[in-house]
């Protein structure tokens, strides 16, 4: 079995603020060190293309990192046994099978029918818990959502495809996948519970929607 290093990023100093610890702690006594081990980046400033493909290099080829956002509880006591029975190099939560770039937001849920996503994920709000489903939980995908990011690091080194550094904080994921695609990496998603703290609602924002308009005139004309 091949060790995981769960990569985190945080804007805060303190990691033990932020709900992904909670899963780095328990984690972290389910599984010996040579098994499972965590890189927290704190007061991150950079670009989250950037700093994930530092362990998309040879030092790390014989891990699989999980890049995990830090508004994520991992409710999954087999985590590393799942990651490793992955038929995918990049295993992902939820996604989309298909997906096109014209005249739709770049968000995965938008760029296909309904009855093309894959996968679940589980929400909190005031303390209230519920699961978003889908589609099937173990499927092929296109683009997947980046709250949990699964990648084989050995067999996705023996190709070009990165996350494109263009894309700091938003897309960054659906660029990957998109780089992934173009170098024939495979794609898909896993049945993994998580609790994710955020709502999916950056899409309101000034910077996600500079991003969206970089995002298609860099895609466009290849997808």
């Amino acid at each position: 079995m091949k060790p995981v290093l769960l990569v985190t990023c945080s804007r805060e100093n303190n990691i033990e603020k932020r709900p992904i610890y909670k899963s780095l702690k328990k984690l972290s006594s389910l599984y010996s060190k040579t098994e499972f081990d965590y890189k927290v980046i704190s007061n991150n400033q950079k670009g989250l293309s950037e700093v994930y493909n530092q362990f998309l290099t040879t030092k790390y080829k014989d891990y699989i990192v999980l890049f995990c956002h830090d508004d994520v509880v991992i409710d999954n006591m087999f985590l590393c046994e799942f990651l490793n029975k992955s038929p995918y190099v990049v295993t992902g939560l939820a996604g989309t099978k298909s997906f096109t770039l014209k005249n739709k937001p770049p968000a995965w849920n938008l760029m296909s029918s309904r009855d093309e996503h894959v996968g679940e994920v589980k929400h909190i709000k005031d303390n209230t818990v519920w699961t978003t489903v889908f589609g099937k939980t173990t499927s092929p995908a296109k683009l997947i959502d980046g709250l949990f990011i699964s990648i084989d690091v050995e067999k996705i080194i023996k190709t070009k495809a990165r996350f494109n550094e263009q894309f700091a904080f938003h897309h960054y994921d659906l660029a990957l996948c998109l780089e992934c695609i173009k170098h024939n990496v495979n794609i898909g998603i896993m049945p993994i519970s998580v609790i994710h703290y955020g709502l999916g609602d950056s899409m309101l924002t000034q910077e996600w929607q500079i991003s969206a308009k970089k995002f298609i005139e860099v895609y466009s004309g290849v997808f």
